[in-house]
């Protein structure tokens, strides 16, 4: 697997699930880190869209982590349901990944 920075270096299995563990752990921190929303806060909404989020080591957990906590102020979505929205995003290497971790 190519890790995208044009090096055409491919690392290992142990390497690629080390470079995921770590980014996801550096996402469930960032994640955990969120601002609460207001305690009275207009209707739910969808206006700021999310990407999905993978794992794989050329992303950066932390940068998507602010562009989600963005768009739950955006969309007002609520404190109690935001580690749920944000396992919506996941796909399925992250997703299994944060589901056996958290």
């Amino acid at each position: 697997m190519n890790d995208g920075n044009g090096g055409g270096n491919n690392p290992s299995d142990g390497e690629q699930n080390n470079i995921m563990a770590q980014a996801l752990m550096a996402l469930a921190q960032a994640l955990g880190n969120l601002q609460p929303a207001l305690t009275q806060a207009p209707r739910e909404q969808n206006i700021a869209q999310v990407s999905k989020f993978h794992g794989y080591g050329n992303e950066d957990p932390t940068e998507w982590a602010k562009r989600f906590d963005t768009a739950c102020l955006t969309n007002n979505w609520r404190l109690a349901r935001q580690k749920d929205i944000a396992r919506s995003f996941f796909d399925r290497p992250a997703f299994q990944w944060f589901d056996e971790n958290y």
